[in-house]
């Protein structure tokens, strides 16, 4: 009888162990970094997954771009250069409805912002006069988000850190809502009346691209979990 009893206790302590292992094998918590590449930059992401359907990621994406074009207007020759940054600061909050799905929101500090700025390179006929480039002026456009704290949802596929295992992968979709963009302008010479607020030009303008409030976020991250506990 105590051999039988004896025998019920190890098996019922072994079953109990496995049970545990199962549990422990299924999740750990865990801190890790990621890097990540997306239409908002490339950077990095401290990702502490603290529970098997949930972890929270700060990270922080940048992207700076720049060009030139040319282009003419009522027989003026102009050069214009383009200065394009994007990035942000970011908190986000990950749910996983299922193992390798995942719904993310948070906020992020907007670093969005597009400058285009030009001048004449020719002159312009006006009847026999020859105006100078210098005199007929330059122009500038900046672009940037009416809210830079900005509200992020998205939904991802993967795991923004592993599970069970060092490595993750994951991809994601959503957008920052950074509110109908604000435009400013400037210009001096006898570009000048563009930028003059009588004329209205900013607001018309903003008029025709208030539809643009979300920014679109394609983002892929590869994570490395250096500690799991």
């Amino acid at each position: 009888m105590k051999t039988f009893k004896f025998a019920l206790l190890i098996l019922l302590l072994t079953f109990s162990g496995i049970i545990n292992l199962q549990a422990q094998e299924e999740f750990s918590k865990g801190l890790g970094l990621a890097a990540k590449s997306s239409t908002n930059g490339f950077g990095g992401d401290a990702v502490f997954n603290f529970h098997k359907r949930m972890s929270v990621r700060l990270g922080y994406e940048k992207l700076a771009l720049t060009s030139s074009f040319s282009f003419d207007e009522e027989s003026v020759d102009y050069t214009a250069n383009v200065d394009y940054q994007t990035g942000s600061v970011s908190l986000l909050f990950d749910y996983y409805l299922a193992r390798h799905v995942f719904f993310t929101a948070g906020a992020g500090l907007n670093m969005f912002n597009a400058i285009v700025d030009g001048e004449a390179e020719s002159y312009m006929q006006y009847g026999d006069i020859q105006i100078p480039r210098e005199d007929i002026g330059t122009f500038g456009f900046e672009l940037t988000p009416s809210s830079q704290i900005s509200p992020y949802a998205g939904i991802g596929f993967g795991r923004t850190l592993g599970l069970k295992n060092k490595v993750g992968f994951a991809f994601e979709l959503g957008g920052f809502y950074q509110g109908p963009p604000e435009i400013t302008i400037t210009s001096t010479g006898l570009l000048s009346p563009t930028s003059n607020p009588d004329q209205q030009q900013a607001e018309r303008l903003e008029e025709q691209i208030n539809q643009y409030n979300i920014y679109p976020v394609l983002k892929f991250s590869l994570s490395y979990k250096i500690v799991g506990f």
